[in-house]
Parts: structure tokens; C-alpha cells; sequence
């Protein structure tokens, strides 16, 4: 009768210990799970945090230095705001394929020694909302090259969700251009249209050198193989269950 208790004792031991043990691989398991839900998150707040940087308005830099900034004047204004006005009423009648128009503004010369390539074309621009919605302002911007303009696209000079009547103050960034030789030449902008904004200031700023990246830029060549780690990680806990 005794043995036969202590058998039960036994038993009962094991089963405890066994209860414990499951236990603790469940906590692990929610362990590995929190870490890569923690991971995950992270990494996808990295990303987030460095979407804005090239439509930010805020004062940013977009090079190793500021060599000059030249003020559009309001005659420059005046003439792109005709421009938005026939251009209004022209692309309704304009065919699918034909090409954009622009309004040119050409700068004053600058002295674009080679030591200091690349360098960056900035277009700033300040208005006022005319509606509730988005705003923005499509540019071309580049230099040009004996009497030839060498322009590309200006990206992301846009702002969303802003109130009818609110002052809005953007900027874009053309691509780096970088010259074989000490240059003197004009900085080109050409004005493509607005949506929602009436301009009321627009700044050219000419910056000197490679942006220098932050962390987060430096990291975001590493997001896909960090990310394919994480679920790699979770695909062979989940085959060892």
C-alpha cells in the first residue's frame, strides 16, 4: 500500500515538472514572438521616419554648403501666374500626347569651380492654400550650358492636408549634377503649374557637395535583408514547434 503512494507521489512529481517545462517553452515561444513584433515595428518605423526628408520645408541640408540663394522677382511671379491662367484654359483643348509646357526663368551667372561638385538646385516656395486639400508646384530646374538648358525634374515640391487659407511653404530638390571642368553658367527654372496654391515667394538655393545621410538613410539599404532576417527567424521557430 505504502509503494503503491509512492508511486502516485512520483507521478505527480512528474507530472509538475513536466507542466513547468511547458510552460516556460510557451513563455519562449511569446518571447519570439514579442521580439520579432518588436523588430518588425521597428524597422517600419525607420522607414517612415525618412520618407519626408526630400518634400520637408523645413531648413535641411542638401549639400555640404550653401553657395548662393537668388529671389525670383514678382515680375518672374507675375508672368508664371499668366502662365497657370492660358494654361488653365489650354488643357482642356490640348491632346493627350503633347508635351508639358513651361515658363522659363533663367538666374544670374555663378562660378561653379569643380572642387565643389555635386551641386544641388533647391527650389523653395511659399503661398497660400485656395482650398482645403493638397497643394503642390511642378518644377524644372538645371543650368544652362552654352545657351542650351540642361534641366531635370524637381520631386515632391508638395504639401497634404492643408486648410483653404493657410500659408504653405515647400521644397524640392533636383538630382546632383556634377562638371567636368570650372564652369560659369546661369541656373534655369522652369515652372510647370501649381495645384491649389497662389505663390507668393520662390527661392532658388544652389548647394555645394554630397547631402551628407543620417542614420536612418544609412540604414535603409540594410531594411530588406534585416526584415528577411526577422521572418526567417519566425519561419524556423514555427517549424520546431
Amino acid at each position: 500500500m505504502a509503494r503503491h503512494q509512492g508511486h502516485e507521489g512520483m507521478a505527480t512529481g512528474h507530472d509538475t515538472s513536466t507542466s513547468t517545462f511547458d510552460f516556460a517553452r510557451a513563455a519562449c515561444r511569446r518571447g519570439w514572438v514579442l521580439a520579432a513584433g518588436i523588430a518588425l515595428a521597428g524597422l517600419g518605423a525607420l522607414g517612415g521616419a525618412s520618407l519626408p526628408a526630400q518634400a520637408s520645408s523645413g531648413p535641411q541640408p542638401w549639400g555640404q554648403r550653401l553657395v548662393e540663394t537668388q529671389e525670383l522677382p514678382a515680375e518672374a511671379l507675375a508672368k508664371f501666374a499668366l502662365f497657370q491662367d492660358r494654361k488653365d484654359t489650354a488643357d482642356s483643348a490640348r491632346s493627350a500626347g503633347a508635351p508639358p509646357q513651361t515658363q522659363a526663368w533663367t538666374g544670374e551667372e555663378m562660378v561653379l569651380p569643380r572642387s565643389g561638385n555635386p551641386y544641388t538646385l533647391v527650389v523653395r516656395v511659399s503661398g497660400v492654400a485656395l482650398a482645403d486639400g493638397d497643394v503642390g508646384a511642378r518644377w524644372m530646374a538645371g543650368w544652362s550650358i552654352h545657351g542650351a538648358p540642361r534641366v531635370g525634374a524637381v520631386p515632391q515640391v508638395a504639401a497634404r492636408g492643408v486648410r483653404a487659407g493657410q500659408v504653405v511653404e515647400m521644397a524640392g530638390a533636383a538630382a546632383p549634377l556634377s562638371f567636368k571642368e570650372d564652369r560659369t553658367v546661369p541656373p534655369v527654372l522652369e515652372f510647370a503649374g501649381v495645384s491649389n496654391l497662389r505663390m507668393d515667394r520662390v527661392r532658388l538655393e544652389v548647394w555645394s557637395g554630397m547631402r551628407s545621410s543620417n542614420p536612418v538613410e544609412r540604414l535603409m539599404p540594410w531594411m530588406p535583408l534585416l526584415t528577411g532576417a526577422v521572418f526567417l527567424g519566425l519561419m524556423l521557430w514555427w517549424r520546431r514547434r
